[in-house]
């Protein structure tokens, strides 16, 4: 059995030299992130969610589902 370091599912670019990272949701969008969400804030059914980064337009989208209320960071 190993125990070590995990694999990182967080996709990144490289972007005037620094590493970005690139929007995760659902594993399709190549888009630069925007901000990062903790859905897992908010308790109830979205416990087990943990968090992501989205781009400007999967945010709203989200944010628009959440009625405003999804908890979030700018990403630098």
């Amino acid at each position: 059995m190993k125990i070590g370091i995990t694999k990182s599912t967080i996709r990144y670019k490289k972007f005037k030299g620094k590493r970005v990272p690139l929007c995760d949701y659902e594993g399709t969008c190549k888009n630069k992130a925007y901000m990062e969400v903790y859905p897992f804030l908010l308790k109830e059914k979205h416990k087990k969610r943990g968090w992501n980064y989205l781009c400007r337009k999967h945010f709203e989208q989200e944010n628009k589902k959440f009625k405003g209320k999804l908890p979030s960071c700018n990403v630098d």
